[in-house]
């Protein structure tokens, strides 16, 4: 992935440029010319939430767009208009095709910037540690994973962890981080860790309360041998004793069988007998409920009638049902039909009642009968049963008796067991629930990467040495800081100018390990990783030695970049210049500051400057 330039642009201004090739690219001259700027809008675009600062020059500008080429060919233009939070709006383009896609810098948005970027070399998803006793986590972001790619002036010469913050509370997030570039397998699994972390205190409590209610409800006997082997044996003993006495019983009840065979024939016959006079009792109910209905009908009929003979006898007259007048010229009624068909139809409700009574007065006398009956069959039944009860009725009642304590010392006995069975299920429970605690982690571990870190080290070493660095073939990656340590001495207590130098070999030594494995962009951007140096011909006598740095160091920095980076890309951002040899070798740019000669700045001279 190739950087092919930035520009900056506002309505009515000029727009702000400049072009990136491959290999070195050198931004060098006069401060004050916007090359802070520039790393800042590499910032913005890689996701910052602040624009760059609103410098005088970049008045009137409102929008960045930075343009690259990944290794498809493939060119890409972000552009992010200068406003805090801006979204950033990625033109594709392809063979003559332009696909847009607007990106929410914050990688909790969707789609966003970071997912999109890091898919490029296969980190999109990936999940951080941030505690290992909390097991708390992050998302691998863009603005994360800058950190190895992006120095700018106040972080090169920090004595922070190159990765991070430096603070201890960061460390496992660093680690996480390191582990998760150089290996290419993040921390996923802490999610789940957490999980069960989470539920260890639940199956804590289930544990417990399990212990309680065992205490409670299922104390341990004082009696040893009351166990599921001893409960068994009992009341298999009390299965046999019962199945004898009921086969006793049994023997005494078919003895008697002919007579109780007849009394059960007569408890059917009285259950019958029952059940005819339940019915008949019911039949007279409903119709003597009809009786009612007959003799109400009857009486309307009636009163329709004598109604009528009134009417007949008067020529003004009033309707005996709604009280309304009849007038004289109404249509001539025929009251005698009225009559005749009341007096017919009062016969036939006449004749009803005859007939209802008739059955009534039938089944009045088979109630009678039955209730006689039923009363005969009753005095039947009493009878067998005191003859069943004066020969075998005492030896059965006993036998029974027999039966009946048994099946209730059965039955406590069943249950002792089945209380047994759930004190040992609930025992085995508890056991359960223990080794699950025992196997779950009270905090989450980074596995090792000792081996991948030991090649990063290496990494940075070779190109210390290629620098002539001191020490730099005594290197080692300090876990503990985050950083690296060079002939014991970590980089924190270098002098600020070995610092930056430092600075600048940790991130071209991540670009160097991480781009043959696919997890790098391919390019790297340095602000001012010289400047706090001075050549050794312009120190003061006696200076220490970590105030400057000797000239062959500044040369074999520019001259190394020059030579072994030219299928990548490293944009260094410097007031240092490199030496007139180099030049040819680099795209090199130079802000004059100076109107009257070259190009001044970042942005264009106005006229009114």
């Amino acid at each position: 992935m190739i950087i092919k330039k930035i520009e900056v642009k506002g309505k009515e201004k000029p727009t702000a440029s400049i072009g990136f090739n491959e290999g070195l690219n050198v931004i060098a001259g006069a401060s004050d010319t916007g090359k802070s700027y520039i790393t800042e809008c590499f910032q913005f675009i890689f996701g910052a939430k602040e624009p760059p600062k609103d410098i005088e020059q970049a008045k009137g500008y409102t929008h960045l767009e930075v343009t690259y080429e990944d290794n498809d060919d493939i060119e890409y233009v972000l552009s992010r208009e200068l406003k805090v939070n801006a979204n950033v709006t990625c033109t594709e383009k392809k063979n003559n095709e332009e696909i847009t896609t607007v990106y929410k810098p914050n990688h909790k948005g969707n789609p966003n910037l970071s997912d999109f970027f890091l898919s490029k070399f296969s980190l999109d998803n990936m999940i951080l540690a941030k505690g290992l006793e909390s097991m708390n986590h992050a998302s691998l972001t863009l603005r994360v994973f800058e950190k190895v790619l992006l120095a700018d002036e106040e972080r090169i010469i920090s004595k922070k962890s190159p990765i991070g913050s430096g603070q201890n509370t960061e460390k496992t997030q660093e680690l996480s981080f390191l582990k998760t570039v150089l290996t290419g397998s993040d921390d996923a699994e802490i999610k789940s860790a957490k999980q069960s972390k989470e539920s260890k205190e639940n199956i804590a409590k289930k544990k417990e309360h399990l212990e309680v209610f065992l205490e409670r409800f299922f104390p341990v006997s004082n009696d040893q041998e009351k166990n599921l082997n001893y409960l068994d044996e009992l009341i298999e003993k009390l299965e046999a004793s019962y199945e004898k006495a009921e086969a006793e019983l049994n023997t005494l009840l078919g003895s008697n069988q002919e007579i109780m065979q007849k009394k059960a024939e007569l408890n059917y016959k009285a259950d019958n007998l029952s059940q005819k006079i339940s019915d008949d009792k019911a039949l007279l109910l409903r119709f003597e409920m009809l009786k009612r209905k007959y003799l109400s009908d009857k009486e309307r009929l009636e009163a329709n009638s004598e109604a009528t003979n009134y009417i007949e006898q008067y020529e003004l007259y009033s309707c005996p049902l709604c009280g309304s007048d009849i007038s004289s010229d109404s249509e001539e009624i025929d009251l005698a039909t009225i009559i005749n068909s009341n007096t017919s139809e009062i016969k036939k409700i006449e004749a009803h009642l005859i007939d209802l009574k008739s059955t009534q007065d039938s089944i009045r006398l088979s109630l009678q009968s039955n209730e006689t009956e039923l009363k005969s069959v009753i005095e039947l039944v009493e009878a067998k049963s005191s003859i069943l009860t004066s020969s075998v009725g005492s030896k059965v009642a006993e036998t029974r008796s027999i039966v009946e304590d048994l099946d209730k010392a059965r039955t406590k006995f069943r249950k002792e067991r089945d209380q047994e069975q759930k004190r040992k299920e609930i025992f085995e429970e508890i056991g359960r629930l223990q080794v699950e605690l025992e196997e779950i982690k009270g905090s989450y571990q980074i596995v090792d990467f000792s081996s991948e870190l030991a090649k990063l080290a290496k990494e940075i070493s070779n190109i210390l040495v290629r620098w002539d660095f001191p020490n730099a073939d005594k290197l080692d990656f300090d876990t503990s800081t985050r950083d690296i340590i060079i002939g014991g001495k970590p980089r924190s207590h270098f002098g600020k100018g070995y610092r930056a130098i430092c600075f600048s070999s940790i991130l071209l030594g991540f670009m160097e390990y991480l781009y043959s494995k696919g997890r790098h962009p391919g390019f790297i951007i340095l602000d001012s990783p010289l400047t706090t140096y001075k050549k050794q011909d312009e120190a003061l006598e006696g200076q220490d030695e970590e105030v400057f740095l000797a000239n062959n160091l500044i040369y074999a920095f520019y001259r190394d970049l020059c030579d072994f980076y030219n299928d990548k890309q490293i944009i260094v951002l410097e007031n240092q210049e490199p030496s007139e040899d180099l030049i040819p070798h680099m795209n090199y740019i130079h802000f004059s500051g100076n109107v009257n000669v070259g190009r001044y700045g970042f942005f264009p001279v106005s006229s009114n400057n």
